[in-house]
């Protein structure tokens, strides 16, 4: 899955000599989870300041985007509109801004 060819890549990246060959259970490649994934890179908004998920968000986006770059891989940055639809969930709304801006989520 897309643990172990993470896991295969980063060990080649330091160990550029290494002979390594992964195998794959299924018959398909991205079988499981990874075959689903909506393709959305989180920002770290939602999770708990200071939380581990919210620094690997913030940490983890930034990655993926140098990595697309550097490999001129295509994306699109389309952001997300995040919205109250009634004046009980705008105390919400701020917390939810607030969140994001002590997690370094930028372009709030």
């Amino acid at each position: 899955g897309i643990v172990g060819l993470a896991t295969a890549r980063e060990v080649l990246e330091r160990n550029p000599g290494l002979r390594l060959a992964v195998l794959e259970k299924e018959a398909e490649v991205g079988f499981h989870q990874t075959g689903h994934n909506s393709g959305v890179v989180h920002a770290g908004i939602y999770y708990p300041p200071g939380s581990l998920k919210a620094k690997l968000c913030v940490e983890g986006l930034d990655l993926t985007y140098s990595y697309c770059d550097e490999r001129k891989i295509p994306y699109k940055k389309c952001g997300k509109l995040i919205i109250a639809v009634n004046e009980g969930e705008l105390e919400g709304l701020e917390r939810l801004h607030e969140r994001g801006v002590q997690n370094g989520v930028r372009d709030l």
